[in-house]
C-alpha cells in the first residue's frame, strides 16, 4: 500500500549514495578519537576487521530479505513477515527510537567541527544547543519537500566527502610515524579492549540497512536494493579501515585520544591552520549529508509501523503535494530536539559518546532478529529441506546473528541496561496500541492475512 503513496524517486546510484553517506557521515569523523580513547592501535584495527566482517554477514541479509520484501520499514518488516506483530513492533521501536537519537549524535558531530571554525559553540552551550536545532529543521524540511531532492543533496554530499577522505588517506600517508603505532597493543590497551573498541566501530557501520528502509520508494528494489547495500558498505568499510589507520600514524596517541576534530586537526597540523578551517568546513558539509540520510531512514521505519497500526496513525499521514511521511518526519525531529535540549551543557565529546552507545543499543537487536527473520523464513517457504540443508542455507544469517549477540555483550553491562530498559519501554506503548488498533490492522494489509493463513 505505501508503495502506491510513496514516490519511488531512488535509483541505484542515489541508494548506494544513502546507504555509503548513512554510514560514513558522523562516525568516522569522530571516532579516531574515541577508540584512541578505549583501545591501543592494534586492537582497534582488529575491531575495524571484525566489525567489516560481521557487518558484511548482516548485509548479506538485509540484502537477500530487502530483494524479496522490497516494501518501506525494512527490518520492521522482515521481523513481523517471520515472528509475528510484536517482534515486528519491537524491532520498529527500537530501530526508530536508535535512528531519533541517531540524528542527535549526528547533529552533535556537526557542531563539535563547526566549533573549531566558530568558538562560540564550544564556549557557550546555549549557542550551540539553537545552532544544532536549526541545523535539524532545515534539513527535516529538505526531506518533507521530497524523497528525491533529499537522495540529491545526499549523493552531492557523499561524492565530496569521499574525495575529502581520499585527501585525507594521501596526505596522512605521507607524513606517517610508525612510532605513533608502537606498541600496538601496550599494557593498558591491549587484547582486551577490542570487544570495547568494536562496540564502537559499529556505530560507523549503522546505516547498512538504509536501502531496506526506504525499499518502497526504490525504483527496481529487487536488484537494487541488494546491490546498493554491497556497494554501500563495501565502499565504507575499505574508507573506514584506512582513514582510521593513517589516522593513528599521522598524531600521537594522546593527542589523537582528546581531539574534539581529529580528521581537521590532522590535516591543520600538516598544512596549517588555514588548510585546516577549510577541511573543517568540508567535514561540517559531509556529515550534513548523513543528517539528510538519516532523517529519511527515521522517517520511513515509524512510517511503516504507523501504516500497519503498531505505531499511531499519524506517522503514516503522507504529504498530499510532496509524497513524503511529514509527520514521522516531524514527530521524530522534536523528540531528537528534546534530547539535544537535555544534553546541550554537556561537552561534544560527553554527549556525542553516550549518544552513540544507547544508539547502537538500539540498532543491534534490530539486526539480530533481521538474520533470525532470514533464516525463518527460508524454513517457512520450504517445510521439506533437511538438516544438512538448513546449516547451510542459515550459515550465512547464523554467522550475523552471532556477531550481532558478542557485539551486544562487548557494550558494557550499563549502556546494555539502557538499550533493555529502552526496549521495555515500548511494551506498554505495544499493549495500548494492540488494543486501539487490532481491528484498523486487519484492514490495513489484508494481503498478508491471507498469505499468513495460508502458510
Amino acid at each position: 500500500m505505501e508503495q502506491q503513496r510513496l514516490k519511488k524517486g531512488i535509483g541505484l546510484f542515489i541508494a548506494t549514495a544513502l546507504v555509503t553517506g548513512n554510514m560514513m557521515g558522523s562516525g568516522i569523523f569522530m571516532l579516531p578519537a574515541t577508540l584512541a580513547q578505549k583501545s591501543g592501535p592494534g586492537a582497534i584495527l582488529l575491531a575495524w576487521i571484525m566489525t567489516g566482517i560481521g557487518s558484511i554477514f548482516l548485509a548479506l541479509s538485509f540484502a537477500k530479505l530487502g530483494a524479496k520484501y522490497p516494501r518501506t520499514g525494512g527490518p520492521y518488516e522482515f521481523s513481523r513477515r517471520a515472528f509475528g506483530n510484536f517482534t515486528g513492533f519491537l524491532n520498529a521501536w527500537l530501530y526508530w527510537n536508535g535512528s531519533w537519537i541517531g540524528n542527535v549524535a549526528v547533529i552533535i558531530a556537526i557542531a563539535s567541527y563547526a566549533g573549531a571554525l566558530f568558538p562560540i559553540l564550544t564556549n557557550n552551550h546555549l549557542v550551540a544547543f539553537l545552532f544544532t536545532s536549526c541545523i535539524l529543521w532545515i534539513f527535516t524540511a529538505i526531506n518533507i519537500l521530497g524523497v528525491r531532492l533529499a537522495g540529491k543533496v545526499q549523493t552531492t554530499i557523499t561524492v565530496f566527502e569521499i574525495l575529502l577522505f581520499l585527501g585525507f588517506i594521501a596526505i596522512s600517508a605521507m607524513h606517517f610515524n610508525a612510532g605513533n603505532i608502537t606498541p600496538l597493543f601496550p599494557a593498558d590497551k591491549g587484547m582486551s579492549t577490542m570487544s570495547l573498541a568494536a562496540s564502537s566501530t559499529l556505530w560507523a557501520f549503522i546505516g547498512l540497512e538504509t536501502a531496506t528502509v526506504a525499499g518502497g520508494e526504490i525504483r527496481n528494489p529487487e536488484k537494487n536494493i541488494p546491490r546498493s547495500t554491497i556497494l554501500g558498505i563495501s565502499i565504507a568499510t575499505v574508507m573506514y579501515i584506512a582513514i582510521d589507520f593513517f589516522a593513528m600514524g599521522a598524531m600521537s596517541p594522546s593527542h589523537l585520544a582528546n581531539s574534539t576534530a581529529p580528521i581537521s586537526d590532522i590535516l591543520s597540523s600538516f598544512l596549517g591552520s588555514g588548510i585546516g578551517k577549510l577541511i573543517t568546513m568540508g567535514a561540517v558539509i559531509s556529515i550534513l549529508g548523513t543528517t539528510v540520510g538519516w532523517l529519511l531512514s527515521t522517517a520511513r521505519i515509524a512510517f511503516a509501523a504507523g501504516e500497519d497500526g503498531v505505531f499511531p496513525k499519524a506517522f503514516a499521514k503522507v504529504h498530499p503535494k510532496y509524497q513524503t511521511p511529514y509527520m514521522a518526519l516531524i514527530i521524530g525531529s522534536v523528540l531528537a530536539n528534546i534530547l539535544l535540549l537535555m544534553n546541550y551543557t554537556k561537552s561534544f565529546n560527553a554527549a556525542f559518546n553516550f549518544v552513540t552507545q544507547l544508539a547502537t543499543l538500539s540498532y543491534l537487536p534490530v539486526y539480530a532478529m533481521t538474520a533470525a527473520s532470514e533464516i525463518l523464513l527460508m524454513k517457512k517457504m520450504d517445510k521439506k529441506i533437511n538438516v544438512l540443508q538448513f546449516i547451510k542455507m542459515s550459515f550465512v544469517p547464523l554467522l550475523g546473528f552471532l556477531y550481532a549477540c558478542w557485539t551486544i555483550y562487548g557494550s558494557g553491562a550499563q549502556t546494555v541496561m539502557y538499550g533493555f530498559l529502552l526496549m521495555l519501554a515500548g511494551v506498554p506503548f505495544y499493549l495500548y496500541m494492540n488494543h486501539k488498533q487490532s481491528d484498523v490492522r486487519d484492514q490495513i494489509r489484508p494481503e498478508y492475512k491471507v498469505r499468513e493463513v495460508s502458510q
